[in-house]
């Protein structure tokens, strides 16, 4: 079954700074730099605040879903 749409807000801890560009994430912390490219996924990504990730997949499956938590 698929569903219309299915989002997830993230909070960013206060030592952890996130930059976003085109589906590039690039999160820097405490710990060292990790780098992911989403651009093969079908997902929104957004920014309501400093420190809140919002991401949304429209009409998607199962698996698709699935996404939003990795």
């Amino acid at each position: 079954m698929k569903h219309i749409s299915k989002d997830d807000t993230i909070t960013i801890p206060d030592n952890v700074t996130v930059s976003l560009k085109a589906r590039q994430i690039t999160v820097t912390g405490p710990r060292g730099t990790l780098s992911r490219d989403l651009r093969h996924l079908q997902v929104d990504i957004q920014r309501p605040t400093k420190k809140q990730l919002r991401i949304v997949v429209w009409g998607g499956g199962r698996k698709h879903i699935a996404t939003i938590r990795t």
